[in-house]
């Protein structure tokens, strides 16, 4: 909802767009349906692309937060309309799961930094270093998105 509460020329699109994806968000978890939440994410990213459409060139350092909290947002929905098992009655099984999940949003949160450092520095001549951060950073988000991908098909 953070784009949609900027003054930005797209802002009626980015309230829509946050609209959607808060009203698919809660109707997925209502009824237990994976699609709609896999759209309201969708939407709920969206309305941050409209963020970068409308502001042109200039960064929002927030990015990193937002993509955290996007992920957390995914993780926790899908974690709440997923079968249960016995084995996840156990107190230890529970922490070790938001642990794991707690670490993967951190990691996207400084991977999104990096990359948003990067990026600010690359229109001033960041260098070799930046650059290769830059791409350490890339490929380390595209590691993780796979490595939950993953996890969340062996799961299901």
């Amino acid at each position: 909802m953070y784009p949609a509460a900027q003054d930005i020329r797209l802002q009626p699109l980015a309230l829509g767009l946050a609209v959607a994806g808060v009203f698919l968000l809660t109707f997925g978890l209502a009824v237990r349906w994976p699609s709609a939440i896999g759209f309201a994410l969708v939407a709920l990213g969206g309305n941050y692309a409209v963020l970068f459409v409308a502001e042109g060139t200039h960064l929002d350092h927030v990015a990193p937060a937002y993509a955290a909290g996007l992920l957390l947002v995914a993780e926790l929905a899908f974690w709440s309309i997923e079968s249960r098992v016995p084995a996840w009655s156990d107190p230890e099984v529970v922490i070790w799961r938001l642990a794991r999940l707690a670490l993967a949003c951190v990691g996207a949160a400084v991977l999104g930094a990096i990359v948003v450092a990067d990026a600010a520095a690359a229109g001033g001549g960041g260098g070799l270093l930046l650059e290769t951060l830059g791409v350490a950073a890339a490929i380390g988000a595209l590691i993780l998105v796979t490595v939950l991908l993953r996890r969340h098909a062996e799961e299901s």
